[in-house]
């Protein structure tokens, strides 16, 4: 599955949980009402949310592009007068954050909160297994958020450290002795990756992660 239709079903799978309904009647062909509801809501979202084409979301739905021209036009014309739709769309965010970052649901990566202390143990006896070139703290910030850690001691030897959930893996990307934060978050480009295992896998899955959200980035600024 492309990347794009795995954008969509993370998204058609939100709405049919939200509304407790099957994914094979959102699809099929019934008008009833909650079903034109649901239809509507994916397509609103996916276009907010993801950069898919009309094309292709109608091809997902089993749809032309026009009803989901119209789906999305509907839903914009209702949103600030239909109490109930505002509620639905509102009550959907709110219960998937990872919408405002739907790359990271796509590839599989998740950031660990530092009070996840079991997590964090895990990765105690970690080693370097890896290294990831080529970009800077900002770009590993908008991909993957807030570092687990960040050290405020002076001299350690890692000013920060993201430790991340790859399926059931988990790895860690963090500077080594630089002993200087600012050099970290302005020029360092070549970080560490820790683990227990290989992290072909991983490193791919990160790479793409982190070039789709600067991606993301510079499509908002330009629309």
């Amino acid at each position: 599955m492309s990347r794009e239709l795995k954008t969509l079903n993370a998204i058609m799978n939100m709405v049919c949980r939200y509304y407790s309904i099957d994914k094979e009647l959102v699809l099929g062909r019934s008008r009833d009402r909650e079903l034109v509801m649901a239809r509507q809501m994916f397509c609103w979202l996916s276009r907010r949310y993801t950069r898919s084409t009309f094309k292709l979301m109608g091809e997902y739905i089993n749809r032309n592009h026009a009803t989901v021209i119209h789906s999305v036009q509907k839903v914009e014309d209702l949103i600030d007068f239909d109490r109930e739709l505002r509620y639905d769309r509102d009550t959907i965010v709110d219960m998937n954050p990872q919408l405002h970052d739907i790359n990271s649901l796509i590839y599989n990566l998740e950031t660990v909160d530092c009070e996840d202390r079991e997590v964090v143990k895990s990765t105690y006896g970690f080693s370097k297994i890896d290294t990831l070139r080529g970009f800077l703290y900002d770009e590993l910030f908008r991909a993957l958020g807030h570092p687990t850690h960040l050290f405020c001691e002076q001299g350690h030897k890692a000013t920060c450290e993201w430790i991340v959930k790859f399926g059931d893996k988990v790895f860690t990307i963090y500077d080594w002795k630089t002993y200087d934060r600012h050099f970290t978050k302005n020029y360092l480009s070549t970080w560490s990756i820790g683990g227990e295992s290989s992290s072909m896998d991983f490193k791919e899955s990160l790479t793409n992660l982190i070039e789709a959200s600067s991606v993301s980035i510079h499509f908002q600024r330009n629309h």
